[in-house]
């Protein structure tokens, strides 16, 4: 198992347009307004909002028609859409494995609590990447005791204020908690079952499991690597049972942040490196990969999210199954969220669920057919890339 999780597109913006699926062409404005998505630029100019209170104020209690409300959203840029031709592997990977067009990201927002949700089926109610008195933090966490999240306190009004995008009132239950929680993830059931498991990502911000104790305090920092050992792991059959892959920071598909300008085009390349690796590793055949996206990133989308308890979810993310026994060609209308990554493990090894997330979220299980001829590995070519003045990646046809 290959859990690939990249950064901040809805199932809308990447998908929106592909056959078959449950997409839009169209989004619906604060105003009432519906206007057609745009073309969506290989290199956003600057980012959008998409903490907690951005999807809450996106979603606008299910009427998923205040996206131009979020911070910097007030130009449309979240009202944005991919073309197969600017995406083309993306779509490629779609067309010839399994495509999911009910997947949900696990919370409103943002990166941080919902990539906890991927190895823990919770955030320990954190709503917040973390942060210094000074600001942001350098993503040091548990090394940095000044490093703080915003934590969700209690309350019986929380959903209806949230289906009133009531931030002022939600905001009253914010607390600072260290940025360094006891929480419990799957890696130490994973242990106990005898499955091998290796976290690749790099130390800093995008990588939570510098968050928690568990992992990091522990001698299980060790299956924490560095993600440039991924495709030599692959290639040479040294892959763990289970593997979560976090992509570098300028390769996530995050759009630009100051600084930072990122090519979505050489974000897809550097994942199209990844998976061909597995499929040219000698464990193709028994490996299933979940190619997922980790919150709205402040995009339109225009499916309604379930409201399943005070966190979400939240807004769709696209989601693509890839492996030889994934049902080709399809498209999976069920619901999903990030605890089905965790619901997966749990059904494949006989583990106990960790939340009530996880023990009722659908394991994933329907995507894959054992019984039918294996699809052929799809090996596609990285599109040509240069670099230009201003350091930009930019891609050719």
């Amino acid at each position: 198992m290959v859990f690939i999780v990249k950064e901040n597109h809805t199932f809308d913006n990447l998908f929106g347009r592909f056959p078959g699926a449950d997409g839009a062409t169209t989004g619906l404005l604060s105003d009432g307004r519906r206007i057609p998505l745009r073309r969506a630029p290989d290199i956003y100019p600057h980012d959008l909002g998409h903490d907690f209170f951005n999807g809450l104020i996106a979603v606008d209690g299910g009427r998923m028609d205040a996206f131009d409300r979020v911070s910097s959203g007030s130009d449309l840029t979240g009202y944005t859409q991919f073309r197969r031709k600017e995406i083309p592997a993306y779509w490629t990977y779609a067309r010839h494995y399994e495509l999911a067009d009910h997947m949900f990201s696990s919370m409103y927002g943002p990166t941080v609590p919902e990539h906890l949700y991927t190895i823990a089926a919770s955030s320990d109610r954190v709503v917040s990447n973390q942060a210094t008195e000074a600001g942001h933090g350098h993503g040091l966490y548990c090394q940095d005791p000044r490093e703080t999240f915003d934590q969700l306190g209690h309350s019986p009004n929380i959903r209806a204020w949230e289906r009133a995008a009531d931030v002022q009132s939600l905001s009253q239950l914010l607390h600072k908690v260290r940025a360094c929680l006891d929480l419990k993830t799957i890696f130490p059931e994973l242990e106990a079952a005898g499955v091998s498991w290796r976290h690749y990502g790099v130390a800093g911000f995008f990588n939570e499991t510098m968050a928690v104790r568990q992992l990091y305090d522990t001698s299980r920092w060790k299956n924490i690597v560095d993600p440039a050992r991924f495709v030599p792991d692959a290639l040479h059959g040294r892959l763990p049972a289970v593997s979560y892959l976090q992509p570098p920071g300028q390769l996530n598909d995050h759009p630009t942040t100051p600084g930072y300008p990122r090519s979505i085009c050489a974000g897809e390349n550097w994942t199209v490196r990844q998976i061909n690796a597995v499929l040219r590793g000698p464990d193709r055949m028994s490996t299933v990969i979940f190619l997922t996206w980790d919150d709205f990133g402040g995009f339109y989308d225009h499916v309604r999210p379930p409201m399943l308890d005070d966190m979400g979810l939240g807004p769709r993310v696209p989601l693509i199954v890839i492996s030889p026994w994934a049902k080709g060609g399809t498209i999976t209308h069920r619901t999903y969220e990030f605890s089905s990554f965790l619901a997966f493990l749990e059904h494949l090894y006989h583990l106990p669920p960790l939340t009530q997330r996880d023990r009722h979220a659908d394991d994933l299980f329907d995507t894959l057919d054992f019984h039918q001829r294996p699809l052929p590995p799809l090996i596609l070519h990285p599109r040509p890339a240069y670099t230009d003045r201003a350091g930009r990646v930019h891609c050719g046809s």
